[in-house]
């Protein structure tokens, strides 16, 4: 295993501890809520493990490949644990409880900035390459304009209430718009033949 991938391997070590002390944490301050700290601290290391046992995780002649499972790892880990840390700062009182729901949908909201910004980068699906680059393109600008548009919104706004519910749904019904309207314009332009659709 090389260096790249071996502290891969040490960060989702630590990722899956801290987990686990922060569903702890919050199991301890809130029994009832039992199964959920459960299953969040089950999630990674039953990820990783399922991976190995079902031979998903490619071997270590396939480093490159190693390192894209483990950054996917990573990125899930982070998100698990930093859900768990919030729930058990919220649960001790060291933050507002409403922060527990803002790093939620804040997580939600960096995942699609991620995904938005890796679209244009995939390799072309069956359809024209002019047309599926169009396609990634609208999809990936789209997924990142909105998420960036929900991570502030979630950051800034002052309360978690209805209000903040429905500028969250707006946003997303705007981006939802913006690529029903966006693959209509593709598909007319590659019917007209143009190059650029």
């Amino acid at each position: 295993m090389n260096n790249e991938t071996n502290w891969r391997v040490i960060a989702l070590q630590v990722l899956i501890l801290l987990a686990v002390a922060f569903g702890v944490v919050a199991w301890i301050q809130r029994p009832e809520g039992a199964l959920v700290w459960l299953v969040g601290m089950l999630t990674m290391p039953l990820a990783w493990g399922l991976l190995v046992l079902f031979g998903a995780m490619p071997p270590h002649e396939q480093p490159q490949q190693r390192r894209t499972v483990f950054n996917s790892l990573l990125g899930a880990g982070l998100m698990i644990a930093g859900a768990l840390g919030a729930c058990a700062l919220g649960t001790l009182g060291a933050i507002s409880e409403d922060w527990i729901s803002r790093f939620g949908m804040i997580a939600t909201a960096l995942v699609l900035v991620v995904i938005g910004n890796g679209l244009p980068k995939k390799s072309s699906t069956g359809c024209r390459t002019s047309r599926s680059t169009a396609v990634k393109r609208l999809m990936g600008w789209t997924f990142v304009l909105g998420g960036l548009a929900l991570t502030v919104t979630w950051l800034l706004v002052p309360s978690v209430d209805e209000a903040l519910g429905v500028i969250t749904a707006g946003i997303y019904i705007a981006m939802g718009m913006v690529i029903v309207v966006g693959l209509q314009r593709i598909r007319l332009n590659s019917k007209s033949g143009d190059p650029t659709g």
